[in-house]
């Protein structure tokens, strides 16, 4: 069941194929807004209609994060899926950034779609939540480092278990928040493994080849699904000081985008 109102952001053209936009979670989300937002502009002169909704407890919509698990985030997802059905179009494509990754796999474990599934493209995915996990509690560790003491994640996970509220960058972390998402169904979903639905992953990296991690995980993927991999030279925009911009990324992305519009 939802909790509340959500802020969604759309930029609509004609009804057929409808675009969904999966953030990266926290601060990421904050960098790479802008990012996002040129892409809708964009894709919807192309003839895309996207959708953009902040989660409940984020953004500006209601509540507060403490008050949000991914159980409630899929069902808020789910209503969007049904009003844009009957709102005529009849497929939707996603667009799943760093965390939104995970989202969108546990979105796709957990039942049919109101909608039939077209495409799926990936920016800098996760693939792994204690992967994700990791790297936000860095976070809260770097934090107290700067300050001269030391934390763990054993710690920050401690507490959590005994019932309190952490909180990292800012945002509150409850329990029954991170007990959700370490829980979340996070296989690779069967409606991708069907050979019918193309999986796009476009990851960003100064390398001239994948790292190590990157290729080991693509190698895992083929053997599952059909994946189109490819490298963009781009600034992380996600975790960069400043915002940055990433036209190679839009380009490639925009393309995808097109193709798949109906």
């Amino acid at each position: 069941m939802t909790k509340g109102h959500n802020f969604l952001l759309s930029s609509q053209a004609e009804p057929g194929n409808a675009l969904i936009i999966l953030p990266p979670f926290a601060d990421e989300m904050n960098k790479s807004r802008h990012i996002i937002s040129q892409f809708m502009r964009q894709a919807t002169q192309q003839g895309v209609s996207c959708y953009l909704m902040d989660h409940f407890g984020t953004g500006d919509s209601e509540g507060d994060l403490d008050q949000a698990d991914i159980s409630l985030w899929r069902a808020d997802l789910n209503l969007l899926l049904a009003q844009l059905a009957g709102a005529g179009h009849q497929q939707v494509s996603f667009l799943a950034i760093r965390f939104g990754a995970l989202q969108l796999f546990d979105l796709l474990n957990n039942g049919p779609l109101p909608l039939a599934l077209n495409k799926v493209l990936l920016w800098q995915p996760y693939f792994e939540v204690k992967k994700f996990w990791q790297q936000f509690v860095r976070v809260k560790i770097a934090e107290q480092m700067a300050l001269g003491e030391k934390l763990s994640q054993q710690q920050l996970e401690q507490q959590l278990t005994e019932g309190n509220i952490i909180e990292i960058a800012g945002y509150p972390i409850a329990p029954v928040f991170y007990h959700s998402v370490l829980q979340g169904l996070y296989d690779l979903p069967a409606v991708l493994t069907n050979n019918k639905t193309p999986l796009h992953w476009l990851e960003i990296s100064q390398l001239p080849a994948p790292g190590v991690a990157v290729q080991k995980q693509l190698n895992q993927l083929q053997q599952q699904c059909p994946v189109k991999f490819q490298l963009v030279n781009t600034a992380p925009f996600w975790n960069t000081s400043e915002l940055v911009q990433a036209d190679e990324l839009l380009q490639l992305s925009l393309a995808q985008a097109e193709r798949s519009h109906v």
